[in-house]
């Protein structure tokens, strides 16, 4: 039996906590049973934390994969180390959503909201890359055929879709735009002004409604410092990228540069 409190005692956020007592759920079953196990699609900042856990165990072994190098949303395979990774099967499906419509004109949040609309969790999505001629959605296995049968529309567009080989999978090329500035000191407040073009204030406001994530984990401290390379996004304005902090101007304020995706 897993004592799940000494590995989860030290664990804060509340999502979190229960979303890894669900992890060490299918760890006891895969040691008492030799079972093989699945997650369902974990962001950078949940991954973590399950490996973080996972790596304290002793015969269990894991792999990650959303899919296709580079995913951003991925899920973890547990199972018995004495099997070989190369034996697992990757329990993903791709769905490619094709339409009479510029796929460009609709967004992320177009996609997602229609798989949802149908009942999905969102655990069970993957990564959703747009191209300029479909949209290839990433999917636990289990949902295909009801995808397959039931998502015909986004927004007010008609859509088919297919289902294609994860090696078919056009990984997508992102674009950024630069944004620089200077800013008084490295506090989270700071930069969601200058990164999202919003007030001190608003900006103080959005990390109070906890709309405000650092590297996919909640943000709830106005006086947090962020460093290179950190992920700050807000729910519903995107994300920026810390890139660079340059040297001081005479008046003490930091010059930085960020980097946002378009």
């Amino acid at each position: 039996m897993v004592n799940k409190e000494s590995y989860l005692q030290h664990i804060k956020d509340h999502d979190l906590k229960q979303l890894l007592v669900k992890i060490l759920d299918q760890v006891e079953l895969v040691l008492k049973n030799h079972d093989i196990k699945t997650t369902d699609f974990l962001n950078p900042y949940e991954l973590r934390a399950a490996i973080e856990i996972l790596s304290t165990f002793q015969d269990i072994a894991w792999m990650a994969t959303g899919g296709y190098e580079g995913a951003e949303r991925k899920i973890l395979i547990i199972f018995q180390d004495y099997l070989p990774a190369t034996s697992i099967k990757i329990p993903l499906a791709v769905l490619e959503l094709m339409g009479n419509m510029q796929f460009k004109t609709l967004n992320h949040r177009d996609y997602l909201g229609a798989i949802l609309s149908l009942g999905i969790k969102r655990g069970k999505i993957g990564d959703i890359i747009i191209n300029e001629d479909n949209c290839q959605v990433i999917i636990k296995e289990e949902l295909k055929d009801f995808l397959q049968l039931h998502l015909n529309k986004v927004g007010n567009t008609s859509i088919e879709n297919k289902e294609i080989a994860l090696e078919e999978i056009k990984p997508l090329e992102i674009s950024y735009k630069e944004i620089g500035g200077t800013v008084a000191s490295l506090r989270l407040d700071s930069i969601v002004s200058l990164g999202f073009k919003v007030s001190r204030a608003e900006a103080q406001n959005l990390i109070a409604k906890e709309k405000v994530y650092i590297n996919w984990g909640i943000a709830n401290k106005n006086f947090f410092e962020v460093g290179n390379g950190d992920v700050i996004s807000v729910r519903g304005k995107g994300r920026v990228i810390i890139e660079d902090f340059q040297r001081k101007t005479k008046s003490g304020r930091i010059h930085i540069k960020l980097k946002k995706p378009i």
